[in-house]
C-alpha cells in the first residue's frame, strides 16, 4: 500500500535542483518530504492554538500565521551574545556550537 504524499516527491527534487542540488539521492528527497510534513503539522497545531485563543475555531488568518512565524524564528539569545563578542571570542563559541 502506497503512502498519500503531502508533497510531491518530484517538486521536492525540483527544489533541490533550484537550491543547487546536481545530484539527489532518492532517500534524501523522502528525507526532506517527511521533514517538510512534520513541520508543517508542528505549524498547523501552533496556528490553531492562536487562532481559538482569538475565539475562532474554524478559521485561521494570515496574522495568526504571522504570529507563530515570528516565534519560531527569533534568534535564541545565545546567537545575540554571540553577536556582541570580539571577533575572536564569536570564531570560538561558533565552534563549539
Amino acid at each position: 500500500m502506497s503512502k498519500n504524499r503531502e508533497f510531491s516527491l518530484y517538486d521536492i527534487e525540483e527544489f533541490l535542483k533550484e537550491a543547487g542540488a546536481e545530484r539527489i539521492n532518492e532517500k534524501a528527497v523522502v528525507s526532506l518530504e517527511k521533514e517538510l510534513e512534520d513541520t508543517v503539522k508542528e505549524l498547523i497545531d501552533e496556528v490553531t492554538v492562536y487562532a481559538n485563543y482569538a475565539g475562532r475555531k474554524k478559521l485561521i488568518k494570515k496574522d495568526d500565521i504571522k504570529l507563530v512565524s515570528r516565534k519560531r524564528y527569533v534568534p535564541s539569545k545565545k546567537k545575540l551574545r554571540i553577536i556582541s563578542r570580539t571577533e575572536g571570542e564569536r570564531r570560538k563559541l561558533m565552534m563549539n556550537l
